[in-house]
């Protein structure tokens, strides 16, 4: 919830009409999956959204949809003269999920990763390399036969559901290297889960990013941002320049739940 209130306050801000983005490839297939995520060791609720695959001829981007609706209605808002309570009247549901996943880019050994902490911050890092064990628990996903396949990977086990229906070696978030498209995964704990709910092809649209007022950094320092906000939301402030948020009692000191460890 504090981060709705910092995405308020960016939007009382005064921005460009537009956003700067960047065609880097042509969406021909979109995924899409419901997802649910754990913000806190601690918490007892989790959050929902709904995350898109789209897959190019040579790269991958997987995003909130729900924070892609939004952001272009917040487009749409500020040109026609709008103002932040005319947009929070029209907005849809609120995503937590705060980072963009492409994969294959800048070159096709490397993916490219965006989280929103406050600010938006950018690192590169190798493909991510999956050591999967096939198993049995075959199911059906979207009319798909899926088969089951188990692996571990930065402190998590993983659990994911592919088809050979649809030979592409790639899933939501980081997942991918099985020989065929992940359909559904979730880790051991059922702390983050993915499934897809629709399959769209023949869209042939552009595959366009906003790498506008990045911030370079390393997926160690956003490991830390991200631990840092649940732990001590004070020093979090501070550590990426965030003022004007004023607490009115200390707040709660918690322990980040993440999808990987460094």
């Amino acid at each position: 919830m504090k981060l709705f209130y910092i995405l308020l306050l960016g939007m009382l801000l005064p921005l460009p009409c537009c956003a700067q983005k960047k065609t880097i490839d042509t969406v021909r297939v979109r995924f899409s999956y419901a997802i649910k995520g754990t913000l806190s060791e601690t918490s007892e609720s989790q959050y929902d959204d709904e995350l898109s695959v789209d897959i190019g001829d040579s790269v991958s981007y997987c995003y909130s949809r729900w924070e892609e609706d939004n952001d272009k209605l917040w487009e749409k808002v500020k040109a026609e003269g709008g103002t932040a309570n005319d947009y929070l009247a029209q907005q849809g549901p609120f995503s937590q999920y705060f980072e963009r996943d492409i994969k294959h880019y800048p070159t096709k050994d490397k993916q490219t990763i965006i989280t929103f902490l406050y600010k938006y911050f950018l690192y590169e890092e190798p493909i991510s390399q999956f050591d999967w064990q096939l198993l049995s628990g075959d199911t059906v996903i979207v009319s798909h036969p899926c088969k089951r396949a188990k692996c571990t990977y930065r402190g998590r086990t993983w659990y994911a559901w592919f088809t050979f229906d649809i030979p592409i070696h790639d899933g939501p978030w980081k997942l991918q290297g099985l020989p065929g498209m992940i359909l559904a995964a979730k880790d051991q704990k059922n702390q983050f889960s993915f499934e897809c709910i629709e399959i769209k092809d023949n869209l042939n649209t552009p595959m366009e990013v906003d790498f506008k007022k990045t911030i370079k950094s390393t997926p160690q320092k956003v490991q830390y941002l991200r631990i840092l906000d649940e732990s001590n939301p004070e020093a979090f402030d501070k550590a990426v320049g965030l003022k004007g948020i004023i607490w009115g009692s200390k707040p709660k000191s918690r322990v980040a739940c993440l999808k990987e460890y460094y």
